[in-house]
């Protein structure tokens, strides 16, 4: 049975519940709020047990959520719906939330094969979780990235991302890390960089290969420039120079896997 109705702003674990919007409590306390169906499915799908419930009955009710409470340890949190409102995205029908423990892993995690995507920098949320998706739907199952004070658990990244922040292992570190790791496995980076003399990303020859992107705003930096074996791009037929870093990453890795396959 769920606890008493919690309907004050001043509650403390509404408070707690509030907090983890910020990538700082969310790190300090291991665990992160998310929403949304049918990213709750692909994280109850992958073996993620919530620690808490959230709901209110304006929205869903607790029959509808005995099969998702019985993953758990069985506790829920009922918020009123100004409560509600105030933590989730979407006010619709049959929505809820739960609390569950952050899954991180290191580069040990890793497989060492290639396709792998690095990226640097990643200036906005929607960007890595719309990158997640694209990997996900390609087959990709790792990701590494680098320099960013960014979690995976931004609710940003979850909704872009679809569920796909729950089946693409991601791993943050500094660009040295990341590079020490392509060359222990011997995996060519090669840099998606509008520079002189970069390769159309089409006339690649098959490889293993880490695919490495940067921020829109400025570019890879120097240091995976000065140590990609290769610089590619794509040919832009218009007026415009660039794709947004999601789009670009869409257009290589597609290319790359449908011909490995």
């Amino acid at each position: 049975m769920p606890d008493t109705e919690i309907t004050s702003f001043s509650n403390p674990r509404f408070k707690e519940l509030k907090g983890l919007s910020k990538s700082r409590s969310r790190k300090a306390s291991g665990v992160f709020l998310m929403e949304g169906r049918p990213e709750l499915d692909i994280a109850f799908n992958s073996h993620l047990v919530p620690q808490t419930i959230v709901y209110c009955d304006s929205y869903t009710s607790l029959e509808d959520l005995s099969t998702f409470s019985a993953k758990g340890d069985g506790k829920l949190l009922k918020l009123s719906r100004a409560l509600f409102d105030d933590l989730a995205y979407q006010h619709v029908p049959g929505n809820f939330m739960a609390v569950f423990e952050s899954r991180n892993y290191s580069l040990n995690d890793l497989s060492g094969n290639a396709p792998l995507v690095v990226l640097e920098s990643v200036e906005k949320p929607g960007n890595l979780g719309a990158i997640l998706r694209t990997c996900d739907a390609l087959g990709i199952q790792e990701l590494i990235v680098t320099e960013t004070a960014m979690d995976l658990y931004n609710p940003n990244v979850l909704r872009n991302s679809r569920g796909a922040a729950f089946t693409v292992k991601t791993v943050f570190c500094s660009n040295e890390e990341a590079l020490s790791y392509i060359k222990a496995h011997h995996i060519l980076p090669m840099a998606a960089a509008l520079t002189l003399g970069a390769k159309d990303y089409r006339e690649l020859s098959s490889g293993k290969h880490a695919y490495v992107f940067g921020p829109e705003s400025t570019g890879l930096s120097d240091f995976w420039l000065e140590n990609a074996s290769e610089h590619l791009v794509i040919p832009m037929r218009g007026v415009v120079d660039s794709l947004n870093v999601s789009v670009s990453a869409a257009i290589l890795l597609s290319h790359f896997t449908s011909a490995r396959s």
